[in-house]
């Protein structure tokens, strides 16, 4: 950044300034004491920032001529190729604003406003206020060591930036560790929300057995009850069967020994009238075959024998129909006998359902059979004497208690469902809550491991911040060494600058290094000279584009005319960086051989200041 040319009214001292410059090499501003040399330099620091380093902030209106309402500045600057026009306006109400523009188009403003000329400013020459102060504007004072940890200083030597990154990576662990406290919180109150729960490990598979095992006993009693049902009606229907059965035997057995007694008859008829038709009981049955039979004769004796065989067949007909008969009856028998089966299944069920008295008619469970009655019931079954009102009652009194227990086991299937669905729903909620804690799980393990990546970032960027802070003093180191002796005309070449930017000099008379309070006033001011220009142009190999000017305010106090002499011709050599630099000093020797491109005198009278270049 070079200056080409300032113009301001009523700013400090001046009443009109008017300044053209060249944009290279030394330019000289000499006059006494309260001549307004200063105010040049604070003029200029105003227009670039808007401040200057004897007015503090908040009393900016002080920048306003003694006397005026209002102020202004316009200063033309060049960086690289292109040209720039900076006003600023300030009046004693504090209103305050700023407008940056192209030389060539200063109609059409690249920003205006106090925020936005700064952002733009600073993206344009590369540093703010801070910075400058720091390196190329040297106020009217004590030249000190800068502080090693100032702003300037850091961005100087490349920390800033890493530093910003450090606190926002710092900032970000702050914010992630209270997100993970709200998320501990949240943790803890989950747990608890499933600890109120009171899940029973085990419960659900449990109810579920027990619902289980109910309804298979439902369906147990169901078919039991079915069963019995079935074999009552197969009992009695059977038992009607077998009576009329049994009739039927007994009537075929009875004309199954008729028969058989008929047809011995007619057998023996026949073979007497066959074989012995002599005999006297042979001509007694003819006689009275004949008496009652008038067309008998002997002939006819074969029909006697057809009808002995035909007895015989019908005996066998009846046999085998008092044996089917017979069969029947036992397979009716076996069939009725089922129901004791049925009954000693039903017998084996011990149930006792818990009904809690949920229902009026389950309150009292009906009596139920005995065993003495089952096992005089189950004799006559299977003997087949059972009366039909016995087994009736039984069966009866035996389905009521059945029933009782199905309804009883029913209810507990309804409770138990119940309980199942209420069990269901809080395995759910738990479920739910749980896959809470998984997520949050989740979310506390990526903010930890961001957590630790940022704390590892950190440490890398404390690493490089050392690397940095070391190669930057030794960069400095190298830089003063170069200049000290051009300062020094020698006679000091040899430094030490530590992390704190402290300055130590090697004596050849005492041939060890020595602290700068141990040398005058006028070397000390050399050797901060020398560190101030090497912090300038560590700045310049920075962030700053192109080439810059350096505003000095009384460098050579406490300097004699030898030393001014060679820090002039030192400063006339700087560089092709550091281009443009402007010296404040009361006057200057006549014996130094050095040219100034811009000579500006200032009159302590006068109040108006005009230079042309």
């Amino acid at each position: 950044m070079i200056i080409v040319s300032i113009r301001a009214q009523n700013v400090l001292r001046y009443a009109e300034l008017s300044i053209d410059l060249a944009e290279r090499g030394l330019i000289a501003i000499s006059g006494q004491n309260e001549s307004g040399k200063s105010s040049i330099g604070e003029t200029l620091c105003f227009a670039l920032f808007g401040r200057t380093f004897s007015v503090p902030p908040e009393d900016l209106r002080r920048v306003v001529r003694w006397g005026e309402d209002d102020c202004s500045v316009t200063i033309e600057f060049a960086v690289e190729d292109k040209h720039y026009l900076l006003s600023r306006f300030l009046d004693r109400d504090g209103n305050h604003s700023a407008k940056l523009a192209l030389v060539d188009d200063p109609e059409n403003p690249i920003a205006r406003g106090v925020a936005a000329v700064g952002d733009v400013l600073f993206k344009i020459i590369g540093f703010a206020y801070d910075e400058f102060v720091e390196s190329f504007y040297l106020a009217q004072r004590e030249i000190t060591t800068p502080h090693p940890h100032s702003h300037a200083i850091k961005i100087m030597a490349g920390i800033a930036p890493l530093e910003n990154v450090m606190h926002s990576l710092g900032s970000e662990i702050v914010e992630r560790e209270e997100v993970l406290g709200e998320i501990q919180a949240e943790w803890y109150a989950v747990e608890g929300d499933i600890q109120a729960l009171g899940i029973e490990e085990g419960l659900m598979p449990a109810l579920e057995d027990e619902r289980h095992e109910s309804a298979k006993q439902v369906d147990q009693i169901t078919t039991l009850t079915a069963e019995i049902q079935h074999g009552l009606d197969t009992w009695e229907t059977n038992t009607r069967s077998i009576h009329r059965a049994r009739g039927a035997r007994g009537r075929a057995s009875f004309l199954r020994v008729v028969v058989l007694l008929l047809a011995l008859a007619a057998a023996a008829l026949w073979a007497l009238l066959t074989f012995a038709s002599d005999s006297p009981l042979a001509v007694t049955a003819h006689d009275m075959l004949v008496k009652y039979l008038p067309q008998w004769d002997l002939s006819r004796r074969v029909w006697i024998g057809y009808l002995a065989a035909g007895l015989v067949a019908l005996f066998v007909l009846f046999w085998v129909r008092a044996s089917s008969l017979q069969r029947r009856i036992a397979r009716l028998r076996a069939e009725a006998g089922q129901i004791g089966e049925v009954l000693a299944r039903t017998r084996e069920i011990g149930i006792e359902p818990d009904v809690d008295g949920e229902e009026d008619d389950l309150a009292q469970a009906p009596p139920r059979p005995q065993d003495a009655e089952y096992e005089a019931l189950r004799q006559q079954l299977d003997q087949g004497e059972a009366v039909a009102r016995m087994a009736h009652d039984y069966s009866e009194r035996e389905l009521a208690w059945l029933d009782y227990v199905g309804r009883g086991l029913s209810l507990q299937i309804e409770a138990l469902d119940q309980k199942i669905e209420n069990e269901r729903v809080r395995l759910q909620e738990a479920m739910n809550l749980s896959d809470v804690l998984v997520s949050l799980r989740d979310r506390r393990e990526d903010i930890q491991e961001r957590i630790a990546d940022r704390r590892r970032g950190i440490e890398l960027l404390e690493a490089a911040i050392v690397h940095l802070a070391n190669q930057f003093n030794r960069d400095i180191k190298d830089l003063v060494a170069r200049m000290l002796p051009l300062f020094t005309d020698g006679r000091y070449q040899h430094l030490q600058i530590d992390s704190e930017l402290r300055v130590r000099m090697f004596s050849s008379e005492k041939l060890d290094f020595i602290d700068l309070d141990e040398v005058s006033s006028g070397t000390q001011r050399q050797v901060m000279l020398a560190l101030r220009l090497a912090l300038s142009k560590k700045l310049l190999s920075r962030t700053v584009k192109g080439r810059q000017f350096a505003f000095l305010d009384e460098p050579f106090a406490f300097f004699d005319e030898e030393r001014t002499c060679r820090a002039l011709k030192a400063l006339a050599d700087l560089g092709d960086d550091i281009s443009q630099v402007w010296i404040v000093a009361q006057d200057f020797p006549e014996a130094c051989d050095v040219a100034f491109d811009t000579k500006v005198d200032c009159k302590r009278g006068s109040d108006v200041l005009t230079v042309l270049s």
